[in-house]
C-alpha cells in the first residue's frame, strides 16, 4: 500500500506543505491521488493534524470522503524548540526525550497540537464516522481502538507496549531503532558489516523499545485507557503527570479523552462481532435500539459510559 501525504482542502495542506520554492504542493498531490485511484493502486493517506487544522476537524474528514479516501491514518504534528545543546549543532528542532529522567526541554513549536484539542478532533470525526460511514471509510486511529478493545496487540508501534521493531535504514546502511531515533546514540550498526537479526534484536531486547513500557509513570500504569494507550511514542513523553513524575506522553490528556469518550462504541462492536456480526451495524444501534439474535446478544443502542 502506498502512503500520500495529505492534510485536507487546500488551505489546510498548504499551509505547511510547500516546495522548495514556497509554492503548496496540493495541486501535485491531488494529480498523484488521481492517478492511484485511476490504476486501482491500494492508497492510505497520511493527515497531518497541526494546531490549527484540529479546529477544523469535519472539514478535513468530508474533504478527503469528498475525493473518495477510503483510507486515513491522522497523525498528530508534535515538535520541540531546540535546547542550547541542539543548536549548538545547528539543529532547527528538539530530537528524542529522554525517557530515564526529567526532560527539561518542554517548549513546544507554534504549529505543535495541543493535546486537549487533538482528543476533540478526534473524538469530532468519530461522531460522524461511527454514524455514516463504519466499514466504508477506515480511519487506521479508530482501527486501532477497536484492535485494543478486542485484546489484539497493537498493530502499531506508538500504541504497543513496546517498540523498536520497525527500523530504519539510512543511505549508507546504517540501522537505527525507528525513524524517530535517527541519532549516534540510537545507532545499531551497519546493515554491511552487522547482521540484520541481531540488530533488530538488539533494537527490542536492550534498546529504547523495553524502556517503553518500564519506564511508564504511575498516572500511566493506573490509567483506565492503557490497554489503548500504552504510553504514546516515547520521542514524546516529555510531559509531568498528576503526580509530577516525568516521562508522560505531551499528548496525554487528548488521548484519555478520545479512547475514553468512545468505549461506549467500542463495546457495541465488540458484541456485535462476537456474534458473528459485521461491526458496521453499530450505525444502526446509534439510532435506536437494535436486537441481536444469534446468541441471543442484544445491543439495546449505544448507552453512555458512566464509568468515567
Amino acid at each position: 500500500m502506498v502512503d500520500l501525504s495529505l492534510d485536507g482542502p487546500r488551505e489546510i495542506h498548504d499551509r505547511y506543505r510547500r516546495d522548495r520554492r514556497g509554492n503548496g504542493s496540493f495541486d501535485g498531490v491531488m494529480r498523484r491521488l488521481k492517478l492511484l485511484q485511476k490504476h486501482g493502486v491500494e492508497y492510505n493517506v497520511m493527515a497531518s493534524v497541526a494546531r490549527e487544522t484540529a479546529r477544523r476537524p469535519l472539514e478535513v474528514y468530508r474533504f478527503f470522503k469528498d475525493k473518495g479516501i477510503e483510507f486515513i491514518q491522522f497523525v498528530p504534528i508534535i515538535e520541540r524548540l531546540p535546547a542550547s545543546a541542539e543548536q549548538a549543532l545547528g539543529l532547527s528542532l528538539a530530537g528524542p526525550s529522554a525517557l530515564d529522567g526529567e526532560e527539561p526541554n518542554t517548549q513546544v513549536t507554534p504549529w505543535t497540537v495541543w493535546p486537549e484539542e487533538y482528543g476533540d478532533f478526534l473524538i469530532a470525526i468519530y461522531e460522524d464516522w461511527v454514524r455514516n460511514d463504519v466499514g466504508i471509510t477506515f480511519v487506521m486511529n479508530f482501527e486501532w481502538a477497536l484492535n485494543a478493545w478486542l485484546g489484539n496487540p497493537s498493530p502499531v508501534c506508538i500504541h504497543a507496549k513496546q517498540c523498536g521493531r520497525s527500523v530504519v535504514i539510512e543511505h549508507n546502511g546504517d540501522l537505527f531503532a525507528c525513524d524517530h531515533y535517527v541519532s549516534p546514540e540510537y545507532r545499531l550498526g551497519n546493515i554491511l558489516t552487522d547482521d540484520l537479526a541481531r540488530m533488530a534484536e538488539r533494537s527490542q531486547m536492550k534498546g529504547f523499545g523495553v524502556a517503553k513500557e518500564n519506564a511508564l509513570p504511575r498516572w500511566c500504569r493506573e490509567c483506565e485507557v492503557l490497554a489503548a494507550c500504552r504510553g504514546g511514542c516515547p520521542k514524546h513523553r516529555f510531559a509531568r503527570s498528576h503526580y509530577d513524575e516525568p516521562g508522560l506522553h505531551y499528548l496525554c490528556s487528548g488521548y484519555r479523552k478520545f479512547f475514553g469518550h468512545i468505549r461506549k462504541y467500542l463495546r457495541a462492536m465488540a458484541t456485535l462481532l462476537e456474534n458473528g456480526h459485521p461491526a458496521s451495524l453499530v450505525m444502526q444501534a446509534v439510532k435506536g435500539p437494535l436486537v441481536i439474535r444469534p446468541g441471543q446478544a442484544v445491543v439495546a443502542g449505544v448507552k453512555e459510559d458512566r464509568a468515567k
